[in-house]
C-alpha cells in the first residue's frame, strides 16, 4: 500500500513537470507572437512657411506591438527620382511592452530642384527582425497635370486664433492670396504671396479681419 501510494505520487509529480514545461512552451510562444509590426502609413505635410524650399514632408506612422522585449522597426525609401535623397527622423522605431502603440517619423525628401513626388509610385519599408511591410505611394496625378492645376484652399483656424490656408496647386508656382468681404461684388485685397513645393501644396498664415465677420480667400497665380 505504501509502494502504491509512493509510485501514485511520483506520477503527479511527472503529470505535475510534463504540464509545467507545456505551459512554459506555450507562454514563450505566446510572449514571441506579441512582438509583431501591425501596420504602416503616411500622410503629406503642409509646408510651414510662405516660401517653402525644396524639400518634400511626410509624417510616417508606425503601428506595432512590443511583446516582452525590444521591437525595433527601420525605416527605408525607394523607387523614388533619380538625384533625391531621403532622411527619416527617427529612422529607427523601437516598441516595447505588451500593448499596440503608434510612433511616427519624418520623412524629408530633398530634391535637386522643385520637382513633384507624388507622381512616383515610391515605396515606404518598415523592417523588423521577423518581418517587414512595405506601402506604396499611390499616384493620382501626372506630372503634367501637376504642372497646371488650379489651385484649391483649405481654410484651418488656429489655436491662437489665427487662420491657415493650406492651398492644393502646381508644382513650383507662386500664388497671390487675396480676401474680399462680399462675393456679391467682390472687391479683392492682396495679402501676401506663397510659393507651391514640388507636389503643389503652399501655405498662407493670416488673421481674421477687423469688423469683417465673413471674408472669402482665393488664390491667384503670379509666375
Amino acid at each position: 500500500m505504501k509502494y502504491w501510494q509512493r509510485n501514485r505520487n511520483m506520477k503527479n509529480q511527472i503529470r505535475g513537470l510534463l504540464l509545467a514545461t507545456v505551459f512554459t512552451l506555450a507562454s514563450a510562444g505566446t510572449s514571441q507572437a506579441m512582438s509583431s509590426l501591425i501596420s504602416l502609413s503616411k500622410e503629406p505635410v503642409w509646408p510651414a512657411s510662405s516660401t517653402p524650399d525644396r524639400n518634400i514632408v511626410y509624417n510616417v506612422t508606425t503601428v506595432a506591438r512590443g511583446g516582452s522585449g525590444l521591437l525595433q522597426v527601420v525605416l527605408t525609401a525607394g523607387g523614388l527620382p533619380p538625384g533625391v535623397t531621403v532622411t527619416f527622423s527617427p529612422s529607427v522605431l523601437r516598441f516595447t511592452g505588451n500593448q499596440v502603440t503608434a510612433q511616427t517619423s519624418t520623412m524629408t525628401i530633398s530634391c535637386p530642384s522643385v520637382m513633384p513626388t507624388d507622381c512616383f509610385p515610391f515605396t515606404i519599408t518598415g523592417t523588423s527582425q521577423r518581418e517587414s511591410i512595405t506601402i506604396t505611394n499611390q499616384v493620382f496625378w501626372t506630372a503634367e497635370f501637376l504642372a497646371v492645376r488650379p489651385p484649391t484652399l483649405f481654410l484651418d483656424l488656429l489655436t491662437n486664433g489665427g487662420l491657415r490656408l493650406r492651398g492644393a496647386g502646381a508644382t513650383g508656382k507662386t500664388y497671390q492670396i487675396e480676401a474680399t468681404p462680399s462675393l456679391a461684388n467682390p472687391v479683392w485685397t492682396p495679402l501676401g504671396l506663397s510659393t507651391a513645393d514640388g507636389n503643389g501644396r503652399f501655405t498662407f498664415f493670416t488673421s481674421p479681419a477687423p469688423g469683417m465677420p465673413v471674408r472669402f480667400y482665393r488664390a491667384v497665380t503670379t509666375n
